[in-house]
């Protein structure tokens, strides 16, 4: 049976681009009765990213390993760019498509520049151009080349290989990327730095993504469109995250997406969307008594010291001042940790500020300076405008589907997540 899309309907006059077309992708391995996955048919636009999620066994990772034809399809096309590239050479094809895996696969002999340049050399780039892109992806994923370049895997955290692997899929400049759970092996305060450093890559270099995970939620955050896949890889809904939380196709996808679907939406919601609160700040220069004056003057425990670029660089608060009275202000007190920038979602500002020392995350633009704080209020009142969105849509859909007028009353009375109670 064919398996066909229900992506959104494209605005006028802005007909996307269809980068990957996968016709009846069909895979049957050898001894089993049943494929994993039967006639998959789907469109993936240009410069989108699109999340391959279902439970264990969909045929998720299958499905993505066939279009660099790490797997051979049993029938079925593989369109790219429009050209059917199903029984082409599959090693040219391979080196035309970046590939992020989640045990990163670098190899250990050799340095990081010459994995990154391990492509553009099997092309045949010449050595200037590949040592000048080499030192661009480093930049661009936030690693110092000088620093970094002549280093081993192994001399490595796994944030930063997980970085390089990045670097090293977009080395030749590929049109498209695959990503097999690439941050599924990274400690989970790290996995969202990582994807935030991700999606402000994406913002910049606009690469088409094929992005596989088990995670509902990184699929909410990661994804521009979503396909939920259920055994032998048949779509459940294939929507953008806005659509599969306020209107989920079946019960199996509610089901997937589990209860909290307003705690799920804070993953789309960004913190550049909101009204950042202040917070009393001197300069690293600013003497102890202006610490005290500016402490005295306001509700809170503690001032938020910054350097001479506008960074935070310490927390201080009253006993700091007591215990160092001679230090200077950038060298008492504690690190800010709960700090991000304004890309990141809400869910992430959350789980910094659980752990934040002083009840707020710092927010920071790109450049590391100081913007503003999030604090639990804000998250709080995100929450409800998202519960209240939901109840006016479900007020929406009842009404055009004709439901009696107290069931929408009931679920707007109640201030339930309408989401929440279907599942």
């Amino acid at each position: 049976m064919t398996q066909t899309t229900n992506s959104p309907s494209p605005e006028a006059g802005s007909e996307p681009t269809v980068m990957i077309r996968l016709e009846g992708l069909t895979k049957r391995f050898p001894g089993q009765r049943a494929n994993a996955v039967d006639e998959l048919t789907l469109d993936i636009h240009e410069g989108e990213i699109v999340v391959l999620v279902g439970p264990s066994g969909c045929g998720k990772t299958t499905t993505m390993k066939m279009i660099n034809r790490i797997i051979e399809p049993s029938a079925g096309r593989i369109i790219l760019k429009g050209q059917d590239v199903t029984t082409t050479n599959a090693d040219e094809l391979r080196r035309r498509i970046g590939y992020v895996i989640q045990q990163v696969g670098l190899f250990p002999h050799m340095t990081i520049g010459e994995n990154i340049a391990t492509v553009p050399k099997l092309i045949g780039w010449d050595a200037k151009r590949v040592r000048s892109r080499v030192d661009e992806l480093m930049s661009m994923v936030n690693m110092d080349p000088d620093q970094y370049r002549d280093r081993y895997p192994k001399q490595l955290s796994g944030g930063q290989q997980q970085r390089i692997g990045v670097a090293r899929a977009l080395s030749a400049d590929p049109s498209v990327m695959l990503m097999d759970e690439p941050f599924g092996a990274i400690d989970p305060i790290t996995r969202d730095r990582l994807q935030n450093e991700f999606l402000r890559l994406q913002s910049e270099v606009r690469k088409t993504i094929v992005f596989v995970t088990h995670d509902i939620d990184e699929a909410i955050k990661m994804g521009d469109r979503i396909a939920i896949l259920q055994e032998g890889s048949r779509i459940a809904q294939y929507d953008t995250p806005e659509q599969i939380l306020t209107a989920p196709a079946n019960d199996f996808v509610k089901d997937f997406i589990g209860s909290g679907a307003s705690l799920k939406r804070l993953n789309l919601s960004r913190v550049s969307e909101i009204e950042l609160s202040t917070w009393p700040t001197v300069t690293a220069s600013d003497s102890h008594d202006r610490a005290h004056e500016l402490l005295a003057a306001s509700e809170h425990s503690a001032v938020l010291v910054l350097d001479g670029e506008g960074r935070p660089v310490r927390w201080v608060g009253a006993d700091d001042l007591r215990r160092d009275s001679e230090a200077r202000l950038d060298q008492v007190g504690s690190v800010p940790q709960a700090v991000i920038e304004p890309r990141a979602t809400l869910s992430d500002a959350l789980n910094e500020l659980v752990s934040a020392r002083y009840a707020v995350t710092v927010v920071v633009d790109e450049h590391g300076r100081y913007q503003g704080v999030v604090d639990i209020d804000q998250i709080n009142e995100a929450i409800r405008t998202m519960r209240s969105s939901a109840v006016a849509e479900a007020r929406t859909e009842f009404a055009s589907e004709g439901a009696a007028p107290g069931a929408a009353e009931s679920g707007g009375s109640s201030g339930a997540d309408p989401a929440e109670e279907s599942s």
